[in-house]
């Protein structure tokens, strides 16, 4: 009889994921810059392990700019190539875009059928989205996002009857073996970056219509000021680091 691996909540989420399970990750945000905000550099320390990482961006972000010259086609195309080449810089696969309208995410069967099917067609074993159920969070896409993803996973992906026309296409049911949140109001998972800060820099200053000139050295002395802060304050941990909420499916 063979048994199902399961992961030990006391160990390193990424490390029991990758020794356990295959090294996929899948990420779902709502905009194209989210990913390398929230977390840059732990896609970019997932990439450079092995892990293949696929990236979905449920909305264009075709509304997110001060110039009032710009359409909102014109800032959604600029904006998919600016993650396009982000994502190239983190070693990520190319993004995929719903194409919802910027500030129109709904936590719907549309949105879940969607993201199911990504999870069915690459079979992530770690997910990480935003917190979509942090109280009074900052953007309604980004809440909508995380509750459509954690709602997809839990119970529709791994449950054959949910959005059957995924059978059509010859996908079966799954469900990842964890998931991180990023924007989570009481975080319980650190991942040192420090290796990977270039990298997340680079990959957001990709996003040029949002950078609005910024340079890599003044990012870097940017996330350096942040470390000094953090300890002087006494902060325990890695002082580069990106924090999640942990959510275990194998327990």
């Amino acid at each position: 009889m063979t048994t199902t691996p399961t992961i030990d909540p006391e160990a390193d989420l990424i490390t029991e994921v990758a020794t356990k399970f295959a090294k996929r990750a899948l990420c779902v945000f709502a905009h194209p810059d989210d990913l390398e905000f929230t977390c840059g550099g732990t896609v970019a320390k997932l990439c450079a392990e092995g892990w293949d990482v696929h990236i979905v961006v449920t909305t264009s972000g075709n509304k997110g700019t001060k110039d009032p010259e710009v359409t909102p086609q014109q800032l959604a195309g600029e904006r998919e190539e600016e993650a396009r080449n982000a994502a190239a810089i983190l070693g990520a696969r190319e993004p995929v875009f719903f194409g919802f309208p910027d500030g129109g995410i709904s936590n719907d069967d549309e949105l879940r059928a969607l993201v199911t099917r990504q999870v069915r067609l690459h079979r992530p074993e770690l997910m990480i989205t935003w917190d979509g159920f942090r109280p009074g969070f900052n953007h309604r896409d980004h809440r909508y996002t995380g509750a459509a993803v954690h709602d997809a996973l839990y119970p529709s992906s791994d449950d054959h009857l949910y959005f059957p026309l995924d059978k059509e296409e010859g996908l079966e049911p799954h469900r990842p073996a964890a998931m991180l949140l990023t924007g989570a109001g009481t975080p319980d998972y650190d991942v040192d970056i420090q290796r990977h800060l270039r990298t997340k820099i680079r990959s957001v200053l990709a996003h040029t219509s949002q950078m609005r000139g910024r340079s890599e050295r003044e990012m870097r002395l940017m996330y350096e000021d942040r470390a000094r802060q953090a300890k002087a304050a006494g902060q325990a941990g890695p002082l580069y680091r990106e924090s999640f909420g942990k959510v275990i499916f194998r327990r």
